[in-house]
């Protein structure tokens, strides 16, 4: 019996346990030295699964995949998903494809299950063919590689992207062809019985020919099933109907239906004419034992046709008018088992889930304290600052108070904009903004010129081969979920650009007030005029008095705020979340484990909530000074009406120079804060883009390696497409041919010609 075998992928060599010590040393709160043994372990483990050949497979190889496997379920569960890069080259095709090289344990584990399937395939045609027992464990052995391709399809469904030759025609047709040469051997095994009654040979042997179609069926939808393969498949397909109607021929002679007979052995001949017709790079084995069955038909039909025209002149009716052949399925997929191992590697890591569920929630405190505090804050003082700057406060008391001497006010908004840079720190901002800028659009070009370069050479592809042969997906449809990405990073930049424009025409309207204030006590004596000396009654200074005292609490309340969130700032710092993360993992691993063995991340919400209560305090403070500022603001408006009433009519000329030169340096100060954020939220903006611009570059860089691919597996199937003879386009589709090697298994001597019947 003549079988393929599927061939072992070849992983690309790698230190694992190096890759996970680097992971362990990086994003854990743990040393690497303290799973020496285990990074040892894996590093062994998967260099052996990496070192087993097609040359020298055995049944250890299997007990080692399956420790792997089961050891990669729990690397899932230790280790982020995406952390390392598996790389592995198909077999399938003309030589070697890939590597395909993706970041994820699921695609390291489909890999290992498709080297079990391919083990099991090879040690099912290791087992003797010439006895039940042989014959009923690779028929066992073979339903197992069925499984486990069955399984890969089932981690496809769950959405998992897979390497190209994971595609799901690609693992259909390896597991119809497992199926099918499972149910051959069941077939042989009752050929072999020599008592088992024709019509049950036959129900199996039709059924066989249903297994190899489906194989067919999904071998030329797929680009990765050689032409050899197909025509193999092909030949075994019209094989075994051919040999289910020649069975079902001699059950209608026994019971003297000569004209059906007659039919079942056309129809026999028909089927193996048509395999004769595919046995080009078939295995001269299978071709032979196919030629015998040829005979043994021939000979059948001929005796048939001229006893039934001589003797017993039956009518012969057509293969639609015949009894259906219904075919007896006795084979699955069935999946292989995995016993957990003794001891899990990595027992005493913190599942990375801990980490990152740790990682938001610190995140979501950072965003809470910028909510609930660091905004109302910034909220709050500028709320006051445009409050008092509205009615001219303290402009117009100090040009009363000071008519010659600087306000203590502007002093100190002076000494602030030197202390955070001045001019200085809003150009340097500008420039490292301007830079940042540029390093986004080069990466936005960078995604473009790979989309557009894919699309060139597709179009290039397209045009050599003529549209009929490159029958691919076009560039605009295959990049239909990448391209909105790469349009909408342009559209953020046009709008972050138009922004950093409004800003730079902001700054440059304030400059030469900022020089006024970066250049110190004289700069500002110089731009503010003095006043004359008035005189003021005592009505007059009783509501300066009130005024002035109602800005310096204004001031206090401002200062308040800043020591409040100094506060806040220090208790995050004295109370990490973490250890309250993972006293909770440990004390209630039952009810935060789902029942599969998966961490529930929304176990530890009760942590995160009661870890907030640690800012109730900070919180009723805050909005007790939001309710004395609202109370001051109230307060400063009605004195400052009464302060106009009494005094707009007695304002001089120098009063009221002094007071607007005063009023614009307030005004400055307040846009130079509002600068100086746009800035910061500019810089983050752009930083924030590069973050997440790199990842839709690598997207555009997969895109146009996985385009590539796809298009020289295309051309490699066009070079070598040479139709085969002609056979009704419904039987089977044309795929390209080559006198290539198959992969079959001959280390035994076939069934003599003729008696796979």
């Amino acid at each position: 019996m003549n079988l393929l075998v599927i061939p072992l992928r070849q992983a690309r060599p790698m230190d694992l346990g190096n890759e996970l010590s680097q992971i362990i040393q990086r994003d854990y709160f743990q040393t690497p030295s303290s799973f020496h043994d285990d990074l040892a372990t894996v590093t062994a483990l998967r260099n052996k699964v990496g070192a087993i050949t097609n040359e020298s497979v055995s049944t250890s190889d299997v007990l080692l995949l399956q420790e792997y496997y089961l050891h990669l379920i729990h690397l899932k569960r230790k280790f982020p998903p995406d952390s390392i890069e598996f790389a592995w080259y198909g077999t399938l095709t003309y030589g070697l494809s890939g590597p395909a090289k993706l970041r994820s344990f699921s695609i390291e584990q489909l890999n290992v299950l498709f080297q079990l399937g391919s083990l099991f395939s090879q040690l099912a045609l290791k087992e003797s063919r010439h006895t039940d027992e042989g014959l009923k464990q690779g028929c066992a052995k073979l339903q197992l590689a069925a499984g486990c391709f069955q399984m890969i399809l089932l981690e496809q469904e769950a959405g998992i992207p897979v390497p190209n030759d994971f595609t799901h025609d690609t693992i259909q047709a390896l597991k119809w062809l497992m199926l099918a040469q499972a149910q051959e051997m069941v077939w042989q095994k009752a050929v072999s019985n020599g008592k088992m009654k024709d019509s049950v040979i036959a129900k199996l042997a039709i059924q066989t020919s249903e297994f190899y179609s489906e194989a067919l069926k999904y071998g030329n939808a797929s680009d990765y099933i050689k032409l050899e393969w197909i025509n193999h498949i092909t030949v075994k397909k019209f094989h075994f109907r051919a040999a289910a109607f020649y069975r079902a021929s001699m059950g209608y002679q026994d019971t003297f239906q000569y004209g059906e007979q007659v039919c079942c052995l056309r129809v026999a001949s028909e089927s193996v004419s048509f395999a004769l017709k595919l046995k080009k790079y078939v295995n001269s084995f299978v071709i032979e034992d196919l030629q015998g069955l040829v005979d043994t038909i021939e000979r059948s039909l001929k005796v048939a046709e001229k006893d039934n025209d001589l003797i017993y002149l039956k009518v012969v009716p057509n293969e639609k008018d015949l009894k259906p052949l219904v075919g007896t399925v006795i084979v699955k997929p069935i999946e292989p088992k995995f016993e957990e191992p003794t001891k899990p590697l990595f027992e005493d890591l913190l599942p990375y889930i801990v980490i990152q569920v740790s990682q938001a929630f610190r995140e979501r405190i950072d965003n809470y304290i910028k909510e609930k505090f660091a905004n109302p804050v910034v909220s709050l003082n500028k709320m006051m600052i445009d409050f008092l700057t509205e009615r001219n406060l303290p402009a117009s008391i100090d040009s009363l108070q000071q008519p010659e001497n600087l306000p203590e006010l502007i002093i100190k908004h002076s000494q602030e904009i030197i202390g955070i840079g001045g001019t200085n720190v809003i150009e340097e901002s500008i420039t490292e903004t301007s830079q940042i800028a540029g390093q986004c659009k080069g990466l936005l070009q960078e995604c473009k010129n790979r989309i557009q370069l894919e699309a060139q050479e597709d179009d290039m592809l397209r045009l050599r081969q003529g549209t009929q042969r490159w029958t691919r997906e076009s560039s605009s449809v295959a990049g239909q979920k990448l391209f909105p990405k790469v349009e909408k990073m342009e559209l953020y930049l046009q709008q972050a650009e138009a922004g950093d424009k409004l800003v730079l025409s902001k700054y440059y309207d304030l400059k030469p007030y900022l020089e006024i204030y970066c250049g110190g006590y004289k700069t500002l004596v110089d731009y503010i005029p003095s006043s004359n000396y008035t005189q003021l009654d005592q009505n007059i200074t009783s509501i300066i008095s009130d005024i002035r005292a109602a800005v310096n609490e204004a001031r206090n309340l401002e200062d308040s705020r800043k020591d409040l969130l100094r506060n806040v700032e220090l208790k995050t710092k004295d109370n990490p979340i973490l250890p309250k993360v993972i006293e909770d993992y440990k004390v209630n691993k039952t009810r935060i484990y789902q029942n599969e063995g998966v961490i529930r991340e929304r176990e530890f919400e009760g942590v995160f909530e009661l870890h907030l209560g640690i800012y109730n305090k900070e919180l009723m403070e805050l909005e007790a000074l939001k309710n004395k500022q609202i109370s001051l603001e109230s307060e400063i408006d009605m004195l400052n009406k009464r302060f106009i009433s009494e005094f707009n009519i007695r304002v001089s000329e120098s009063q009221q120079a002094r007071g607007e030169s005063l009023q614009v340096l307030e005004s400055v100060y307040s846009k130079y804060l509002d600068i100086i954020s746009n800035l910061n939220e500019g810089n983050k903006f752009y930083n924030d883009f590069i973050l997440k611009g790199t990842g839709v570059l690598k997207e555009c860089e997969d895109f146009l390696y996985k385009r590539r691919m796809e298009g020289r597996e295309l051309e490699l199937s066009i070079q070598h497409d040479h139709l085969p003879a002609r056979i009704p386009p419904d039987e089977v589709c044309p795929k390209s041919q080559a006198p290539h090697d198959i992969s079959l298994a001959e280390n035994s001597a076939p069934s003599a010609p003729g008696k796979w019947q």
